[in-house]
Order: structure tokens, then C-alpha cells, then sequence
């Protein structure tokens, strides 16, 4: 055995519990030695007047015997005394190392569990976080730690699964504004004598494409301070959404979209303002642009321990088969009429996120249009 073998055995778990639990062995053993050793004295010397711990019921057996019996008989009991000590003392060692070896044998057989979970960290990698070691629940604490180990593993593989997965979805996104950018910037240099028209389209396209690379940016870093933590404070919900309404009013213009309200004031919450304000806009902008209605209505209730905040419009809502998905990133429920509007499909889904940081919840309820029910929280 390498010196590095025998540093990690004497630091291991199973040597110091085997250690641990010779000495307790070590101690009651001399303890129950030194107990028999006082009481063996005590009848040893009964009767030669010693003085006794235990009284001995000597009856008449001692009291017939002569002085030379007597003595006879005091010097077999000395010699027996001095047996009974000597092998009290040889059978310390042996008793020591077999409770040593017993004891590491226990502590062998309690830890192969903890032994099978090194292994297995051992081969965990990206590819596999989410698989479960399998083992026996006992009820135990190492069964604990599995399981915890188990619970963070699967949520681990979770996230490096959905980081995977924003990973290309971003790189898919950005490919084909940049695909355009280029075939445009590569057709005008190419021919210099491009129609007025055409160059006007083909800049048009660009700065379309720069615009949609530019929002789904700012969605993409609004998404990682969502993942942060952010600062809270005592909001006016009625006055943010206000807030919310006027920017969104760019976009209503011409459209002859109106938007309503249906109570809701002076409640408050504790929330982020910029971040509780964008989860709003991309609600009343998702039900502007993609719902081909003309009216959004906004309600606000409060409960005892909750506000909720119902956004429903009269356009043609989600299909059934889709809904489970709106809140994906970077999923659209229709690709083409999102891309003409510049949709990026991350809008459900930062509101989702950001509604859910703040301890409340988000869904969508079926029926005639799109009716989204947000919780907050009181």
C-alpha cells in the first residue's frame, strides 16, 4: 500500500468510525474487567479480615478449617487472583483488534451506499445530470442525502437542459435576420446599379431585421436580470398598468383598439416597477398585435391575501393544442404573423418568469378570445 493509500485509509470514514467504535468497546470492556477484578478481591480476601465491598455469606466452612489449611487455601486464592488479572490483561489486545475489525466491518457494510453515490458522481456529466441513482430507501440519513443528491441532480440537469436549449433557440433567432443583413449588404455591393426601389427595400429588410435583433437583445438581457436578484418596493398596481396603457398607445393608433379598466384602485403590492411594468406591456402588446380584436379589458380584484389582475380581449384566442406552449420560450403560435410584427417568442415568457419572481402566478383561461389571470400576492 503507497503512503497516498495509507493517508487517505487512516483519514477515511469507515477508520474513524472503526476506531470510534473500538475505543467505546475498549473502555466498557476494561470497564466490566475492573468491576469483576474489585468483586474477585473482595472474595479472595473475605477471610483474612480485608475489608469487603460485597458480604459473603461464608457459612461454616472457613471457621473448621486449620491455620495450615487456611493458608493453603489464602495462597490458591492469590494465585488465582493473579491468573484471573493476567489473562484479563493478554485478552485486552486480542478483544481490541477484533472489535477493530468488527467495527470496520459495520462501518464497511453502513457506508456502501455512500460508496455507490461516489462512484456514480464520478460519472455524472452534462449529458446525464438528470438521471436518478438508483438505491433502497431505508429511511436513513445517507437515503437523505441520496435522494437530495437525486433532486439536485434532476434539477440541475433541468437547467443546463433549458440553457441548452436557449442556447440554440438565440443562435436559430439571430441566424436569419443576419442571413438577410447579409444577402442585402452582399447583392448592394455587388451591382451598383441597383434600382431605387429595390435598394430601398433591400435597406428596409435590414433595419427591419436590425430592429427585431435589437428587441430580442434587450428580451434576452431582461431575462438574465430577471434571474438576479432585484430590488422591491410598495407599487400602486393601478398606476403602473396606467404606466403600462400609455406606452402601449403607440401602438394602438389607427388600429381603433381600445383598452379599459375595470376598477382597481389604491392597491398596492411589493414588486420591482420596471420589471412588474414589462410582465404588464407584453400582456396588453401580445393582445394588440396578435389577437385580432379591437378590445382588451383590464380587471382588477383584491382578495384577503391576493390581487388578481384579469386581461381579456375579444380577438380569436389560442388553439387548444397550443396553449400548453405559450409560455415557452421563444415559442410562437404563429410563426409568420409573429415575424411580420417582430415577435421574438419570449414575451409570454418573461412575463411568466418575471410574474413568478414575485411570488405570484400566471395562466391562460380558455373561452372566447385571450384571457390571461395574473396573481399577486398581497
Amino acid at each position: 500500500m503507497s503512503n497516498n493509500d495509507m493517508k487517505k485509509f487512516f483519514k477515511s470514514l469507515k477508520f474513524k468510525m472503526a476506531l470510534l467504535y473500538s475505543g467505546i468497546l475498549l473502555f466498557l470492556c476494561l470497564s466490566f474487567f475492573l468491576v469483576i477484578n474489585i468483586f474477585v478481591v473482595d472474595y479472595m480476601q473475605k477471610d483474612i479480615g480485608a475489608p469487603r465491598l460485597v458480604g459473603f455469606n461464608s457459612g461454616g466452612f472457613i471457621a473448621n478449617l486449620n491455620e495450615e489449611k487456611r493458608e493453603l487455601l489464602r495462597e490458591s486464592r492469590q494465585n488465582d487472583l493473579a491468573n484471573i488479572r493476567l489473562i484479563s490483561i493478554y485478552s485486552i489486545l486480542p478483544f481490541v483488534v477484533l472489535s477493530f475489525g468488527g467495527g470496520y466491518l459495520i462501518a464497511d457494510n453502513s457506508l456502501k451506499p455512500l460508496e455507490k453515490l461516489k462512484e456514480e458522481m464520478k460519472k455524472k456529466s452534462t449529458k446525464n445530470l438528470g438521471e436518478k441513482i438508483e438505491f433502497e430507501d431505508k429511511g436513513d440519513e445517507i437515503s437523505d442525502v441520496i435522494q437530495s443528491f437525486n433532486d439536485m441532480s434532476e434539477q440541475l440537469g433541468r437547467s443546463f437542459e433549458a440553457q441548452k436549449e436557449f442556447v440554440e433557440n438565440a443562435s436559430h433567432e439571430l441566424k436569419t435576420p443576419l442571413a438577410v443583413i447579409q444577402a442585402n449588404v452582399d447583392s448592394i455591393l455587388a451591382d451598383s446599379k441597383i434600382p431605387q426601389n429595390d435598394l430601398f427595400n433591400m435597406l428596409d429588410d435590414s433595419k427591419k431585421s436590425i430592429i427585431f435583433m435589437n428587441k430580442l437583445t434587450e428580451d434576452l438581457l431582461l431575462l438574465s436580470l430577471v434571474d438576479v436578484d432585484f430590488e422591491k418596493k410598495e407599487l400602486n398596481l393601478r398606476n403602473l398598468l396606467d404606466d403600462a396603457v400609455a406606452d402601449a398607445k403607440r401602438l394602438v393608433e389607427g388600429k381603433g383598439f381600445n383598452i379599459s379598466f375595470n376598477d382597481g384602485h389604491d392597491i398596492e403590492v411589493l414588486g420591482n416597477d420596471v420589471l412588474l411594468k414589462r410582465a404588464f406591456q407584453n400582456l396588453i402588446e401580445n393582445s394588440i398585435k396578435y389577437s385580432q380584436g379591437k378590445k382588451l379589458n383590464i380587471d382588477l380584484k383584491k382578495n384577503k391575501r391576493d390581487v388578481l389582475i384579469t386581461f381579456k380581449d375579444d380577438g380569436v384566442g389560442v388553439p387548444k393544442d397550443k396553449q400548453g406552449r405559450i409560455f415557452d420560450r421563444f415559442y410562437r403560435v404563429d410563426k409568420s404573423r409573429s415575424r411580420k410584427t417582430g415577435g421574438s417568442g419570449l414575451g409570454l415568457a418573461i412575463t411568466k418568469e418575471i410574474i413568478e419572481r414575485h411570488n405570484g402566478s400566471i395562466q391562460y383561461v380558455d373561452g372566447k378570445g385571450a384571457t390571461f389571470v395574473v396573481r399577486l400576492s398581497l
